[in-house]
């Protein structure tokens, strides 16, 4: 941020006009015998190079400051967008000027840009190619620009699912024809269904250890029910800005929600953050927002009390296991009678362990991967006592 004292503003001012009465004096001198043709043009073209210098000099004393264009109290307010969307912003932005009014014509100089987005005014400050400060939007306009700008993305991510996490924004790919629903999830299909045909927008939350099918749960059931959806590793968010740092997830939150207005949103690993009041602020705002608000949660006892009240998590379900049937069908004839002891090791274990275990039988053969079971169960044991204790 550049700043200038009163002193230097005058001094500047006095350089200048001691500069031009200077220029003037060269060219009243080089008139003063009789000037020929040349002398004329060279006069001419001299006055122009004074003309443009003083211009650039009145540019250069009257520029304003492009940082106290966003904090000016007697202005439009403005509001910056989250850093991680900062590009997001950026590669939609059309019509792009430059305020001179807030730049002092130095090449090297900040200066104020200015752009639209669907018509919506965008804002920053930069300096050559970077942008060093923004974007800003309109406040009284955030939500239509954050609307033309969500209606972009969705069309360049070309679908209907999109996840965000370390990569940013990008498509959430998921088949349907690869997952054998278990008797769990087609009663809570058609529990919500009921919800949704009669407009009651619904939150649910999923609770159970690592491996469990959650998050393939919560999936196969939006794309059932024919739903938008964002989903959002809060794990990753966690990462970025800490385990208590809730007020930041929560505003990167609100901006996904405002940018993409999904009719499901999806939060995985909700208790890796912490259930501080600007999250419990956003479950409401979801489901405000959204017609199905979906999370999955490892060890729920972590969470606020707060958070588990209906509102922001109407319903609670437990997923700690496979469905028996389900169970039965993957083993097959040979291995999938309930009495059968191969059975009996992995009907208590996680989905994730016995998809582990499937591969190993289809690859190594049944007996190897038998034999490797007890690995699978032993650490199977260690991430249920990591969990409970909050590793």
């Amino acid at each position: 941020m550049r700043a200038t004292s009163k002193q230097k503003s005058k001094n500047r001012r006095w350089e200048r006009y001691l500069k031009l009465a200077g220029e003037a004096g060269a060219i009243a001198m080089s008139l003063r015998d009789q000037p020929t043709r040349l002398d004329w043009i060279g006069v001419g073209l001299r006055a122009i190079g004074v003309a443009l210098s003083a211009r650039a000099e009145h540019r250069s004393a009257t520029s304003k400051n492009p940082y106290r264009f966003f904090d000016d109290p007697a202005g439009e307010p403005w509001t910056e967008i989250p850093e991680e969307f900062r590009r997001l912003v950026i590669e939609h932005i059309t019509e792009v000027t430059l305020d001179e009014a807030y730049w002092d014509g130095d090449e090297g100089s900040v200066y104020l840009g200015r752009g639209t987005i669907g018509g919506e005014a965008v804002a920053w400050v930069g300096e050559g190619d970077l942008m060093v400060d923004g974007p800003y939007v309109r406040t009284a306009r955030e939500a239509e620009t954050y609307r033309a700008l969500g209606d972009r993305l969705w069309r360049k991510v070309g679908g209907r699912h999109v996840a965000y996490g370390h990569a940013g924004l990008a498509l959430d790919p998921f088949g349907l024809d690869e997952v054998r629903p278990t008797a769990q999830m087609r009663a809570l299909e058609a529990r919500m269904q009921r919800f949704l045909d009669e407009e009651v927008a619904r939150s649910y939350l999923l609770a159970g250890p690592p491996g469990t099918g959650k998050s393939l749960m919560i999936r196969w059931l939006v794309r059932r029910l024919g739903l938008t959806s964002v989903r959002i590793d809060l794990g990753v968010l966690a990462k970025m800005h800490g385990y208590h740092g809730s007020e930041a997830i929560s505003n990167r939150l609100e901006t996904l929600l405002q940018l993409l207005r999904p009719e499901a949103m999806i939060l995985d690993d909700l208790d890796r953050v912490a259930s501080s009041g600007p999250l419990l602020h956003f479950l409401e705002l979801a489901l405000r927002t959204c017609r199905v608000v979906m999370a999955s949660a490892n060890a729920p006892d972590k969470m606020m009390g707060a958070a588990l009240r209906p509102g922001r998590f109407d319903e609670i379900l437990t997923v700690d296991r496979l469905d028996p049937e389900v169970l039965r069908g993957l083993l097959g004839e040979d291995d999938g009678d309930g009495a059968g002891a191969l059975f009996a090791r992995l009907e208590p274990l996680p989905a994730a362990y016995v998809a582990e275990f499937l591969k190993r039988r289809r690859v190594l053969g049944r007996d190897a991967a038998v034999a490797e079971l007890g690995d699978l169960e032993r650490r199977c044991g260690i991430v249920a006592e990591k969990t409970e204790e909050g590793d």
